[in-house]
């Protein structure tokens, strides 16, 4: 038997425990299920705006250097 049928057959066995109680305990199970759900849901949102605030950080960065950029081309316009 090697490790990885052993870890296989712990899988089924699970598998078909939490089935099992599922079918036992229909309104916990659903429940269970719909916390899973909305904590999955809200990981993806939290990602998804983390993801936006830091494009919108980076865009303002990058307006700001090309505004002092401007700037300084403006400067030494006037000293050349």
């Amino acid at each position: 038997m090697t490790a990885a049928f052993a870890i296989r057959t712990l899988f089924e066995i699970a598998a078909v425990i939490f089935v099992v109680y599922g079918v036992l305990h229909e309104q916990k199970f659903i429940a269970f299920e719909d916390k899973i759900i909305r904590m999955i849901a809200k990981r993806i949102y939290i990602r998804r705006r983390k993801k936006a605030i830091a494009k919108k950080k980076a865009a303002v960065q990058a307006r700001r250097r090309r505004e002092e950029q401007q700037r300084k081309a403006q400067i030494y316009r006037y000293v050349a």
